[in-house]
């Protein structure tokens, strides 16, 4: 079974009238604001996953400012869930800072989404505020006993539209504070996995935390699939395209070069999910 843990979809009204949903949305601005930047929808994703064999997928929105669209957003995906029964795990997408975010989780959770995410901060990166706006998004998580899907991402190389200024330092502290919660870092990371390698400490910190593969191909050669396997365990991977952004057959040569094992390749593909997300 392939499952892929890091899709964005979005409402048609979104996809075919972007300018109207510009202002006020800095960071969705920077990222969608040109027409090469696609959007998708969830009748693409799920065309996407028939042709190129992928079982299922989770999908969520974007953490807008605006607590309309927010639920906008939120009421797509778990609508489309619906839709698509069984081939499309609704997560929860909230914008953490905003006083609204705890009720748009609870009444997501309560609707039938599967998770939390992915949450971003890409202004200021993962500072004191974004842990303060953290802390009730984690007690929701362990009630609801579900992961949140993090963005990260690497704090060197080049520059792209939605890359934070978050340090890995900052990353660590958080997940030193939020020590319980299942997290699920996308983008590998940001390349945190490399520091399992060191002898104290690091991988304990890490044990409640999985890493998805989102953008692997923009990112890094695909031999680091194999490091990080060796680093932290192919347990603790999961497959994740970032659809529309790369489709799921361009990760087929990534994985052919990475120098896995079929095994540890069938576990990243969707095992890993499977166990994480109770499929």
């Amino acid at each position: 079974m392939v499952i892929d843990v890091h899709v964005h979809i979005c409402p048609p009204e979104v996809r075919e009238g972007r300018e109207k949903f510009l202002d006020g949305e800095a960071e969705f601005t920077a990222l969608y604001k040109e027409r090469q930047a696609r959007l998708a929808g969830a009748g693409e994703v799920v065309a996407m996953m028939d042709r190129e064999g992928v079982d299922k997928a989770v999908v969520f929105g974007f953490p807008w400012n605006h607590e309309e669209f927010l639920k906008f957003n939120n009421d797509y995906v778990l609508q489309a869930a619906a839709r698509f029964q069984g081939r499309l795990i609704p997560f929860v997408c909230v914008k953490a800072e905003h006083p609204g975010a705890p009720s748009e989780i609870e009444r997501c959770l309560g609707a039938g989404a599967r998770g939390i995410g992915e949450l971003a901060f890409y202004t200021n990166g993962l500072d004191e505020a974004a842990v303060k706006a953290l802390k009730p998004v984690t007690d929701i998580s362990h009630e609801a006993q579900c992961p949140i899907l993090l963005h990260t991402n690497e704090p060197v190389g080049r520059h792209y539209p939605g890359k934070s200024p978050m340090t890995l330092a900052q990353l660590y502290r958080l997940l030193k504070i939020y020590d319980k919660t299942t997290w699920i870092l996308a983008h590998l990371g940001g390349g945190l996995p490399f520091y399992c390698y060191m002898k104290k400490e690091v991988r304990d910190v890490l044990s409640s935390c999985w890493f998805d593969t989102a953008a692997l191909p923009y990112l890094y050669r695909p031999e680091v699939l194999k490091i990080f396997a060796d680093a932290i365990g192919p347990e603790k991977l999961l497959f994740g395209s970032d659809f529309p952004l790369i489709h799921f057959s361009r990760y087929k040569n990534e994985f052919l070069q990475a120098g896995l094992n079929k095994e540890e390749t069938e576990m990243i593909l969707g095992k890993n999910a499977q166990s994480l997300l109770s499929i």
